[in-house]
């Protein structure tokens, strides 16, 4: 009987993470859930999915030793390593400072690489596994007020594309969603002209949900010639910053 693939999702008890691990379960992995804040939803996702969950890991990203610990957790094998944890701070760039800076690259630049530079020997264990790491779109078009995440979702993307070269045959890729919730803070309500604004930018005329993003990283996870990649899952919002210049 062969043995179910393992993968580890940082960040997987809630919203786009969450989707990530219900959809790997779906494709037959079981997964260690990552959490930090969200310990109850990782118990109550364990609780739901026993046989797709390979166990709950509390760890603070920020902390080097805790990284330690979480991949010391997982065993001699991982199959899939998927970087999605991230902070999403907020502020205009005077108004913030060299350690608001350091904190978010620490969080969404150093912990993944850290995560990968530990889970090397565990994926090397495992003959076909790779490693996804999440960006977004504010890697390419830097977002007002998000320069600090911006710049480090940036600096990952270049990262996927030279760990795909420098750890070969280790596959790395990289997903890079769109709008795949509105806002929690109401900056777009229903019915607003700033949600018609936003809808107006995706050609295909809504925004996308974590499944989305969920099933490129499946792809990703599956598709054994690809690396070095970022699949790009925004409705065609890229595609279109073209057209909007003719």
């Amino acid at each position: 009987m062969s043995q179910s693939p393992l993968a580890l999702v940082t960040g997987g008890a809630v919203r786009v993470g969450r989707g990530i691990v219900l959809a790997l379960i779906e494709s037959g992995y079981r997964v260690w859930v990552h959490c930090h804040h969200s310990q109850a939803e990782a118990k109550a996702l364990a609780t739901e999915h026993p046989d797709g969950i390979a166990g709950v890991c509390s760890a603070d990203l920020l902390d080097a030793n805790a990284r330690a610990r979480l991949a010391s957790v997982i065993g001699p094998r991982l199959d899939l390593l998927v970087n999605n944890a991230a902070s999403f701070e907020r502020g205009a760039f005077v108004d913030r400072s060299d350690d608001d800076l350091r904190r978010v690259l620490e969080l969404n630049l150093v912990a993944p690489l850290s995560l990968v530079r530990s889970c090397l020997p565990a994926l090397r264990n495992a003959p076909a596994a790779s490693v996804v790491n999440i960006v977004d779109l504010g890697a390419r078009n830097p977002w007002a007020g998000l320069l600090d995440h911006s710049i480090s979702k940036s600096a990952l993307e270049t990262a996927t594309a030279g760990l795909a070269a420098e750890l070969a045959p280790l596959r790395v890729n990289a997903v890079a969603p769109g709008t795949v919730a509105w806002p929690a803070d109401g900056r777009a309500p229903e019915g607003s002209e700033a949600r018609a604004r936003l809808l107006a930018r995706i050609p295909r005329g809504q925004i996308g949900s974590p499944e989305d993003v969920a099933q490129a990283v499946c792809f990703l996870a599956r598709a054994s010639h690809v690396s070095g990649h970022t699949l790009v899952v925004d409705g065609g919002s890229t595609a279109a910053l073209g057209g909007a210049h003719a």
